[in-house]
């Protein structure tokens, strides 16, 4: 069992991190769970903090679904769900036996290989068929049981099929609800979910929620250009610092 003893002033900071994060993850549609992710890292190591917060994303992608309800493509959100469950559940098992350092590692290298990913999607104009986004979708599920934010790696096949970047929030906050479900039930059956970590990732997923609809009216007065930029660029922060934590 992890037993956490935070004080009430650690625990607030923790909070405006989550509520800061939201509005990242508002803004973006995806990126604000594995920034979260990278801050509890310090304070408690990646093993704990991945269960924490596939907990949080939870409620965090919750509110985003009914922010993004109207833009959601639901069909790619079927071939996704379809193709990228049961591998999720066999990726959250493979978590399960990794080592923290090995975890860290995973992150920074699934993190650097959607950079050329996205490039040559850009450079190709990638048009995602069904059948493309299937088997991207079986790839996604297995890092989305390992790692929190595997939408990098989903992103460029998603835009792909031609939506815009509020379809792509919408669509992208549904599967990824799903998927932290199937994650959270198979973490609740082993020792690295206790009510503890539950109790700790519900409180800092509802900090998310206020985020979230502040992060969404700055996505809605953006450009699909300014996206794409902030993908961009968060990634390269995000690879620093998971190398970071292989190393330290």
């Amino acid at each position: 069992m992890i037993i956490l003893d935070y004080s009430l002033a650690m625990l607030g900071l923790l909070a405006g991190f989550a509520f800061l994060t939201g509005i990242l993850h508002g803004a973006v549609g995806l990126a604000g769970g594995v920034v979260m992710t990278a801050i509890l890292s310090h304070f408690m190591g990646i093993k704990v903090a991945i269960p924490v917060m596939t907990c949080a994303l939870v409620i965090s992608h919750s509110s985003r679904v009914l922010i993004y309800r109207k833009e959601t493509d639901w069909r790619s959100v079927r071939t996704v769900l379809l193709f990228g469950l049961p591998t999720t559940a066999l990726g959250a098992l493979l978590f399960t036996w990794l080592h923290p350092r090995v975890v860290a590692i995973v992150f920074a290298l699934f993190l650097l290989a959607s950079i050329p990913i996205k490039r040559w999607a850009r450079q190709h104009q990638l048009r995602t068929g069904s059948k493309l986004l299937a088997a991207a979708s079986a790839i996604w599920g297995v890092l989305a049981g390992n790692v929190v934010g595997p939408g990098f790696f989903l992103a460029p096949f998603l835009l792909g099929t031609g939506m815009n970047r509020l379809s792509f929030a919408g669509t992208l906050a549904t599967v990824t609800l799903l998927m932290n479900l199937v994650k959270m039930t198979v973490f609740g059956s082993t020792s690295l979910l206790n009510g503890e970590l539950f109790l700790l990732g519900l409180g800092l997923g509802l900090a998310t929620v206020p985020g979230n609809w502040v992060g969404s009216r700055v996505l809605r007065r953006a450009s699909d250009g300014d996206h794409r930029i902030a993908v961009d660029i968060l990634t390269l922060g995000l690879i620093v610092n998971f190398l970071y934590l292989a190393i330290a």
